[in-house]
Parts: structure tokens; sequence; C-alpha cells
């Protein structure tokens, strides 16, 4: 009598794609908004805003992330709310444009 020797191989689960919300101000010209969720990590069509404001890019949290982002942002003096101010002001200088 044969017996099968192979072992049953069990589909590892897929790896979910990275999920980051964006926790910063709203870019005009719709460019960014606030709580925009992203699949698959930071957005590459973006990468001339992050040249231009290193700011944003900090400001893309994993979902999971997003009430302690939201509690730091709201803290005066945490490196959240530093950036959070600083594209506040790129923005308002209208350097998105």
């Amino acid at each position: 009598m044969a017996t099968n020797t192979s072992k049953t191989k069990e589909a590892a689960p897929a790896a979910k794609p990275e999920r980051l919300i964006y926790c910063g101000p709203n870019i005009p010209g719709g460019i960014l908004q606030r709580y925009t969720v992203f699949k698959g990590g930071l957005p590459e069509h973006l990468g001339s805003l992050f040249e231009k404001c290193p700011a944003v890019k900090t400001l893309f949290v994993p979902v999971t992330d997003l009430a302690r982002s939201e509690q730091a942002i709201a803290t005066k003096g945490t490196p959240e709310n530093i950036n959070f101010n600083q594209v506040l002001e790129f923005t308002m200088k209208g350097g998105a444009n």
C-alpha cells in the first residue's frame, strides 16, 4: 500500500496592502484632502508636493494610528503638530500651486 508523503500546504493569507490616511490640512485645488485613505503606501502622484513641502509626507499614517496622530497634532510642540502647522503655512502662502 502506497502512502502519500506529500504534506498539505496551506495558502498563506495574502498581505493586505498598507492603508495610509492623510491627517494634514487640505491642500487647495483638490490636490489632497484631509482624511483621504490610500492603499499601497504613499501616493506616487504627490511626489512633487512631497519635494516642495516634505512635512506633508509625515502626515500620512497607518489607519490604525489615526486617533494617536490626531491627539499628537492637537498637542502643541509635538513633531506632528509642528509638521501640520508647516503644511498649513505652506498652503496659506500658495505653495501648492
